[in-house]
């Protein structure tokens, strides 16, 4: 089942783009960029944190191929609203809010849910990802387990029927993406890690991206924009939550006697990296902290953010993260420091 998903035929003939040729890839934006070019949501569907558990990625203390818990969640946002259609002359419009019934231009939640999951399941019974043309659609890291960033792509397949940035077709002729991209604004796909943090709440990555959502054409004008890269633009980021690290902060005299807990979360927008990183970026965040004697936490935030831009690598390669165009987002929280408030907070953006 898997060999004919991820090794479509070199040639669809008929409507769908062949797949031996690409479209230019959407620019890679940040994920405020991203929603801002797809425009403001009118009708939504959203399904959040779906349970399963496969190999994928790396855990907690950066070990690759085991099993451990996985949270997806998706938000489909359509370009047209679910009532005052009927009349729009196109059956991918919705007409639900005045029908009460489900119809091409929306989507059933459990339908969504259930997509997602045989996704997943794939990869659980030992499916492996491949290449679609020249683009790596999949990938296999150590340990013989999918990379996450490998997995989001395989379920973005199935819902899209193209690759992350919109630029290959990645489905044989006999299988039909779940969405019609023509009715989208934007669609949103999130694979959650809650056990890849040693101190935190969990690890995530998230694809959004922003669709043209075009109507317009028949016959073989439909066939030429069906053809198209059908977005706008879309982005990557990592998140790093609920990092717990003792440190020593405060600008008050018993601030500076003993250390207290800062709560970091950290985000990487414009995240463009295959391989997991995130437990070698736990690694220098939870370092940055503990060895800091910053009295406020608008010093802490902007260093942890400059080290992360400045100071890491990736494998073997010297460039540091600002040249490859990182967004570096922190924001740091002091739980104990305003005793009738649950905490403040501070956060910077950077890169």
């Amino acid at each position: 089942m898997l060999s004919s998903l991820w090794n479509p035929p070199a040639k669809m003939p008929g409507g769908p783009p062949t797949n031996d040729t690409t479209d230019p890839p959407a620019p890679l934006v940040s994920s405020w960029q991203a929603r801002a070019d797809a425009g403001e949501p009118v009708a939504v569907v959203r399904v959040r944190n779906l349970q399963a558990s496969i190999p994928v990625g790396r855990d907690a203390w950066g070990r690759a191929g085991l099993a451990q818990p996985i949270l997806l969640s998706s938000e489909v946002s359509f370009a047209r609203p679910f009532s005052g259609n009927a009349d729009a002359g196109d059956e991918r419009v919705s007409a639900s809010g005045d029908t009460d019934l489900l119809d091409a231009g929306t989507v059933h939640y459990g339908s969504l849910s259930k997509t997602l999951l045989a996704g997943l399941e794939v990869l659980r019974l030992g499916g492996k990802p491949g290449s679609v043309g020249t683009k790596v659609v999949g990938g296999v890291g150590e340990g013989g387990a999918p990379r996450t960033a490998d997995v989001l792509e395989l379920l973005w397949v199935r819902m899209t029927g193209r690759v992350v940035d919109g630029s290959s077709v990645a489905l044989p002729l006999d299988q039909v993406p779940f969405l019609d991209a023509a009715t989208l604004r934007s669609l949103v796909l999130t694979i959650g890690l809650p056990k890849a943090s040693l101190l935190g709440a969990g690890v995530s990555l998230t694809v959004t991206a922003g669709f043209r959502g075009e109507f317009a054409g028949k016959g073989e004008e439909k066939e030429k924009v069906a053809s198209k890269n059908p977005l706008q633009s879309y982005s990557r980021c990592l998140r790093i939550q609920g990092l717990h690290v003792p440190t020593l902060i405060g600008v008050n005299p018993n601030e500076r006697e003993a250390k207290q807990m800062v709560v970091a979360d950290v985000e990487i927008d414009r995240y463009d990296v295959v391989e997991d990183v995130h437990s070698d970026l736990e690694k220098i965040i939870v370092e940055t902290i503990e060895t800091s004697s910053f009295k406020t936490l608008e010093a802490l935030a902007s260093h942890v953010a400059n080290r992360i831009l400045s100071d890491f690598r990736i494998g073997d390669n010297p460039a540091p993260m600002k040249e490859r165009g990182w967004k570096v987002k922190v924001c740091l929280e002091k739980p104990i420091a305003v005793p009738f408030a649950e905490c403040p907070s501070v956060e910077v953006t950077m890169g």
